[in-house]
Order: structure tokens, then sequence, then C-alpha cells
């Protein structure tokens, strides 16, 4: 007979094993669903070139290169480091540079997007679920957008993981490539508290972060790649209000000082196919518990590749249609992008309207259209009707032009970019940082300019910017980093079949007078001279976008589009408070957010163990606790009851 001591005691002992499983094992199982997250150590190993072994059909391979601009995901087999994963879809990606090589037919080196859960969402690589494998396109250092992320990193920004990797094709050798981390929800759960906030990749409408209305519908460009739910699309709301609003509650809507943090490494770098430009693209957003963080994205433009005054691909290299165009005017890009207006800032280039709106006409209606052909006089009309054929021989002629002159500046900017001619461009070593924008004007980039206007946040602007300057990117440590990388990755470059560069255009662009180490010890010396300058009497008299005379951003205050944003801000339930703060210039005044001092403000895979939500494994173990629970709770009245019956007998 068993005694009461005895069924008590297990009773105890599940009851223990109830608690540990509901209380211990979940925290347990959540520190084990973050630790799948080695990919960065396994996949993204700076030490090693990782192996990437693509096989997929070949009819599928041949249809992506004959038709690379769909983008469409083909089924393949991948294996990483010798690590196979089946059915992974892979396609071609990319902006530029897809639609570059696309035109030369002189290559078909494409980057390329592997999407391990595309056909299973379990499915993943060591907990890595997208990886981009980056071509270096016109980049003859293969090393720009390494250094870049590198340096976001050390400046505590969250940054995707990267690394090298060598890819072959159906056993046939592709080349080196820059593999980078998707920003997705792995990456998020990696660098933040949660990862169940609103992510945005802004390319298009509203990407420029400018006001339009409190629908965030109208905002097309924000393109969000997470879940938006209520509480996201009023944070994102807030978060716009905050920054067209001359900063008021910005603090309750950003992470300053990771908007800092951004903005001074990626002026630092001459990062220009970015926000600070006139494409205002290549960054993400992410709302966490409200506030907005900004993340990097795509470098290999960084260190001044993008040209200063205008953008364009490749190296500081313009089309040469655009070329002929301005000759013969005699208006360039430069003196268009630097004309000084009357508040001391860049004007927009002669005769073009503000972004986003129609030329006005003299009445300050909407931009006269061009009479039909049924509206000319009827000697115009003659005439129109003559030229009709001659122009369509013309048109025909420019399209063959067109083809040709996209060819060769295809091939012409990767022999300047193999050269590394532009680099040490007076335009981007002595690129602005009290403006630090190009083809656009401050007032067009709301979320920068909002910072630069408010003391507090300027002057810890030029800290990171002095950090950057003295301790990262200066010649001895660009020189130390690239001599590391070039070591491990020669061998690669030389049976690389597809490079853009020879391995002597390579060798030549990572050493010597025209290298990055020289871009980073003219470049650090400038900033620090702009720094000095602003230091010590309000005034920075440096060479900005071709010879511009910058602006004494102290002694000069103005508005951003005040009539305008005025009537607008109004209209749409924004008050500007005109009188209370002023712009950049007399800046506004305010606060830094709580995390303004913080270093690394985003923690680190092995810190991070919150995540959202609960795993199905967690939920199976519970249920099955409960269960024993109960089966020992029902087992114990039994032999109880049976226990009080055989007393009564």
């Amino acid at each position: 007979m068993i005694k009461n001591r005895v069924v008590y005691g297990i009773l105890a002992v599940l009851v223990m094993v109830f608690i540990c499983a509901v209380g211990i094992l979940p925290n347990l199982a959540i520190k084990s669903k973050n630790t799948e997250t080695s990919y960065v150590s396994q996949v993204f190993n700076h030490d090693k070139v990782t192996t990437v072994d693509i096989e997929l059909s070949d009819t599928d391979w041949q249809d992506m290169l004959d038709n690379p601009l769909k983008e469409e995901m083909k089924e393949a087999t991948v294996t990483v480091n010798g690590k196979k994963v089946e059915h992974v879809g892979v396609r071609t990606k990319g902006n530029l540079s897809l639609r570059e090589v696309a035109n030369d037919e002189d290559s078909d080196r494409y980057s390329l997007k592997i999407d391990f859960d595309y056909y299973n969402d379990e499915q993943s690589l060591n907990g890595l679920k997208k990886l981009n494998l980056n071509n270096n396109y016109s980049d003859a250092t293969l090393m720009r957008e390494y250094l870049s992320y590198q340096l976001m990193e050390k400046m505590g920004l969250p940054t995707p993981s990267y690394s090298y990797m060598y890819v072959t094709v159906n056993g046939k050798d592709r080349g080196l490539f820059l593999g980078v981390e998707q920003v997705d929800e792995t990456f998020l759960a990696k660098n933040f508290k949660t990862n169940t906030g609103a992510l945005y990749k802004p390319d298009g409408t509203g990407s420029d972060l400018k006001w339009i209305s409190n629908d965030l519908d109208d905002y097309s460009g924000l393109n969000a790649k997470t879940k938006v739910d209520k509480d996201s699309k009023k944070a994102t709301i807030n978060f716009l209000k905050a920054i067209n609003n001359k900063g008021k509650n910005l603090e309750d809507t950003a992470n300053v000082d990771n908007l800092l943090r951004y903005f001074a490494v990626n002026t630092a770098l001459v990062n220009l196919d970015s926000y600070q430009s006139n494409l205002k693209h290549n960054y993400y957003l992410y709302e966490e518990n409200g506030k907005f963080n900004i993340i990097p994205w795509d470098y290999n433009m960084s260190f001044g590749g993008f040209g200063v005054g205008g953008g364009g691909g490749g190296p500081q290299l313009q089309n040469n249609n655009q070329q002929t165009a301005r000759s013969a005017t005699g208006n360039n890009s430069s003196k268009q992008n630097n004309d000084i207006g009357k508040d001391n800032r860049p004007s927009p280039p002669s005769g073009q309207p503000p972004e986003g709106q129609m030329p006005m006409d003299g009445n300050g209606q909407g931009g006269m259209q061009p009479p039909q052909n049924d509206e000319l006089p009827s000697t115009q009309q003659d005439d129109q009707n003559a030229n009709n054929n001659g122009q369509k021989e013309e048109k025909a002629q420019d399209q063959e032009q067109e083809k040709d002159t996209k060819k060769s500046d295809a091939k012409g900017q990767r022999a300047a970019g193999g050269s590394n001619n532009n680099l040490l461009a007076e335009s981007s070593i002595n690129f602005s940082i009290t403006n630090p924008v190009s083809g656009t004007t401050l007032e067009e980039r709301p979320l920068l300019n909002v910072l630069l206007s408010n003391d507090k946040y300027q002057k810890q602007y030029e800290s990171y910017l002095k950090e950057v300057a003295t301790k990262y990117l200066t010649e001895e440590q660009i020189s130390k980093e690239t001599a590391k990388i070039a070591k491990l990755i020669k061998p690669y470059v030389e049976k690389d079949p597809t490079k853009f560069y020879t391995t002597e255009d390579f060798e030549k662009a990572v050493s010597g007078d025209n290298s990055l180490s020289q871009f980073a010890k003219q470049r650090s010396v400038a900033i620090l001279k702009q720094l000095s300058a602003e230091a010590s009497d309000g005034e920075t008299t440096t060479v900005n976008s071709n010879s511009q005379t910058s602006i004494d951003s102290k002694k000069n205050s103005s508005t951003v589009n005040q009539d305008d944003s005025s009537n607008d801000s109004k209209k749409n339930g924004i008050s500007p408070n005109d009188n209370s703060e002023k712009t950049f210039g007399g800046r506004a005044q305010g606060q830094p957010g709580d995390g303004m001092m913080g270093q690394g403000q985003f923690p680190n895979a092995e810190k991070n163990q919150e995540t959202s939500g609960t795993s199905k494994q967690t939920m199976i173990l519970n249920g099955i606790a409960v269960v024993v629970l109960l089966l020992a709770i029902i087992t114990v009245f039994i032999f109880k009851r049976r226990g009080k019956i055989r007393a009564k007998w």
C-alpha cells in the first residue's frame, strides 16, 4: 500500500516541474531562440572569405541572365561554407548597378538576393533568412561598402552583418561579392529589444519626410516592410509632424542620438546616394515603442563615389548627353547647385520648381501646359507638320545614340572607378558639415534640417564628426584596414572571372596617391578644419560643391519654406509656432533625447534576449506541463477518495 507521504511527494515534484516549465524554461527557450543568430559569426566571418555555392537549373539561370530587370525569383539549392539549404529563392537585385550591368554587353555580373525562407517560412541558415550578394559595382577597391558598415558599427549604429563571399553557380566561379544581411525581422530582433515595430524602406513619394497629410497612405514611398498596426501608424504621423514642426516633441518620436550618429558618419563618408541627395533613399526607418531609429543601407557609392552637386552613377561621372547639354548652355550642374540664395544656402537649380510641385506662372497658378497642335496658329501648324518626319528620324537616331551612350557610360564608370581618378575631388574632400546635402537643400530634407537647427543637437552631431575624424576615418586606421582586407581577398580577386576591374586596378586603388587612406587623410583634416572654424567664430569658409563658399550659419537665420509650410501645416492641423522657434541659423531650442550621450545604443545579439510573441516550442512545453499537473492532481484526488472508502469498510 502506497503511503500518503509518497503520493504527496510525487505531487510536490510534479508541481516543481510545472513551475520550471512555465516560469524558467520559457526564458531559456527565448535565449536559445535568439542565439540562433549564430550566422553572425558562422556566415559573416571577417577573418575569412565565405563560400557560397548556388545550384539551379541551367534554364532558370540563363533566364535570370537574359532577363535581369524582371528580378524573378528562381528555386535553387544553396550551400554556404558546406552547409546545404534546399528550396531557396534566388534572384537578381539592385537599382542603378542592375540597370547599368543589364545595358553592358561585356558583363553579366549581377548582384543577387538569396531568400532562404521564400518557399518555407520556417527555413533559415543558422537563423539568417535573407542574404544579399553585392557585386561592388563602380568600386575598384571592393572596400567602400565594407569599410562604411564597419565605421557605422564602431559608432554604435544598428548595422547589417557583412563579409566577403566567393560565389559559384552550378559549379562555375562567379566571383567575389560582399555578403550583406537583409534588414528584416531577424535583424531587428538582433539589434533592438523588440521586432514588432514598423519598418520602412523609404524611396519615392514621402521619402524626403516632408509633411503631406495626416493620412499615411499619402506617403506611398515610405514602403512598409513589416506589418504596420494602428499604434505604429499613429507614431509615424507623430514623427512626421515633429520633424516638420521645427522639432517640437522630437524626442518623444525619435531616438535623436541614433539620428545624429547616422548623419555624422554619412556626412564624413560623403555618402550621397542617400537621404542627403536628390534621390532621398537608401536608408531604413524603424519604429520601436513609438520612437524612430535610422538604419544604414547601401554604401557602394560612399567615399564620395556618387559625386557632389547632383549625383549620378559611378564615381562622379555624369551622363555624356547631360554634360554636352550643359557645356552648350553654359549651365553646369555645379553652378546650379551652388548658387547662394537669400538665406545663404544653396538654391534649387535655376528654372526648376521645388520638388513635387508644378512650375508656377506669373499669377501664382499651376504651370502652364504647352498648347496642343490643333491650337497652334495656321502658319505654325504648317511648320509643325513639315517638321514631323524629320523629328521622327532624329528621334530614332537619338535612341540609338542613347543606347551607345549608356554602354559607354557603364564602361566609363568602371574605368573611372578602376583608377580612382576622382576619389580626392575637392568637392568631396571639403564637403560641408553644416550644409551636408547635394542636389537639394536642407529645407527639402526636414529630418536633417531640424537636427542641425538645434544648438544642442548640432553640438552633439559635431562631437560625433570629431570622433569619426580623429579615431576611425584617419590615414593610419584606413591604411591598416585596407591592407588587412587586401591580403585576405587578393587571391579571390585574381581568380574572379567576372570582376569589373583587373587585379592591377585593384592594387592601385587600395594603395598609393589615390587610395581610400588618402581620402581618409584629407577628409578628416577638412572636417576638423570646419569644426575649428565653427567653434572659433561661428563661420565656415570651406570649399563645398566645387568651390562654393559656405554659409555663416549662426549670423543668418531663415525659415524652412515658411510661407508654404505654414499654410500646409495649418491646413493639416499642425501649428508651426513661427514666433517661438527659429530654424537653422537662429537654431531651435530643445533638449536632446534620453539616450543623447549614450554609447552603443543598440544591444548586441548576445545581450538581446527579449523577443515578441511566444514560440511554438514554449507553447507545447507549457501545454504538456499543464496536462501532467492536472493528471497528478486527479490521481491524488482519486487516491485520497479510495483511502476514505477503505477506511469506512
